[in-house]
């Protein structure tokens, strides 16, 4: 998840620089206040790598198909140096690795606001679907305000913290984007859905950018970006599934000469 370090006017008062992260999204994203998981709970989960270290989440969409952020790869990313890693529950785990073919960044992606903040990542080879490698659907609605939903990933526990070794699942609750624009008067868009609990506590990290928000084995939300992790007045942002629904879709179909779905 990336965080904001203010660009409009409204954030530039004194004491806040520190705490609001770049425009510009730099990798990070983190589950806080979750509890360890099994990668046989989330097969659709996977690890981004860049030159071997981790860099971003993500969710299997096909055996050769990977659906993650447009901030992790955007800024002239060598694909040749990324790679995805697919059923491992724990990072030094790697059980199957693939290298990535090439990316596709939505065209309307901003980087001013995180807007059509999801890319495609097709890959060189396919994935083999067992017990730890799945596929998941996509969202076409949203939930009612208030509904539990689930993010997974390997991002820092705690905001400015160090990253696990073990994927981490938190439970927090989707937030109608009336309410959100509360938090986010200028930069939150209907491409956009926010989710956190009441009182803060629980949120997606450094390090969690790119996974997936989960609601009733589907794919709602990519992880996006926020104001600091876990904080009371501002909920985590992710790019909405069901506005980018159809981009996705016929996306992951043109650019893939052969992709496999069950």
């Amino acid at each position: 998840m990336f965080k904001l370090l203010a660009v409009v006017a409204v954030l530039l008062v004194p004491g806040l620089m520190a705490d609001i992260q770049s425009m510009v999204p730099l990798p990070d994203g983190r589950i806080v206040g979750g509890d360890p998981t099994h990668i046989s709970k989330y097969p659709h989960q996977i690890s981004m790598r860049y030159n071997g270290r981790h860099r971003c989440g993500g969710s299997v969409y096909a055996s050769n198909v990977i659906v993650s952020a447009a901030h992790c790869v955007a800024g002239g990313v060598d694909a040749s140096k990324l790679s995805i890693v697919a059923g491992s529950t724990y990072l030094n785990n790697v059980t199957w690795e693939l290298p990535v073919d090439k990316y596709i960044i939505h065209e309307n992606y901003k980087t001013s606001n995180n807007d059509y903040d999801v890319a495609i990542l097709t890959l060189k080879g396919h994935f083999p679907f067992n017990e730890f490698i799945q596929p998941i659907a996509l969202a076409k609605s949203r939930p009612e305000a208030g509904t539990e939903v689930t993010v997974t990933g390997w991002g820092t526990l705690t905001e400015g913290g160090s990253i696990p070794n073990q994927l981490q699942e938190v439970h927090i609750n989707y937030v109608d984007n009336s309410v959100c624009k509360k938090s986010y008067p200028l930069q939150l868009t209907d491409r956009m859905l926010c989710a956190r609990v009441d009182g803060g506590g629980k949120d997606a990290c450094q390090g969690d950018s790119g996974g997936p928000l989960i609601l009733n084995n589907e794919l709602l939300g990519v992880v996006s970006w926020g104001i600091g992790c876990a904080r009371k007045s501002f909920p985590g942002v992710y790019a909405s599934v069901p506005q980018l629904y159809e981009w996705i879709e016929k996306t992951a179909k043109v650019n893939t000469k052969e992709y496999a779905f069950l």
